[in-house]
């Protein structure tokens, strides 16, 4: 099992000498330029399709709250039609019962 204590000797060891091998340069200023418009409009497109989906999934919960509502507003309009409905083939449905019966 390697030592963290030995393994950041050798990763201090190894930058030591990354620094001293490698000269540092200063990017040109239109590459830093380019780079930061590509980036902001990365961005860009990230905040605009992000808006989008949230969009979607707002408009989504408010046709399913209205098919919802809408489904439960049929139910109770028509629960007395069903009782009606009931109420009339109850006699009917007792009589098969009592000649099923004998």
């Amino acid at each position: 099992m390697v030592d963290n204590n030995n393994l950041s000797k050798d990763l201090l060891r190894i930058e030591g000498r990354l620094q001293e091998v490698f000269q540092p340069i200063s990017p040109r200023t239109a590459f830093v330029e380019e780079l930061r418009l590509r980036l902001d409009q990365e961005m860009v497109k990230k905040i605009k399709s992000r808006k989008v989906k949230t969009g979607l999934l707002v408009a989504g919960g408010i046709v399913g709250l209205a098919v919802m509502v809408i489904t439960l507003i049929r139910s109770l309009t028509s629960l007395p039609n069903t009782f009606k409905s009931i109420s009339k083939n109850l006699p009917r449905l007792r009589k098969r019962e009592q000649v099923a019966s004998i």
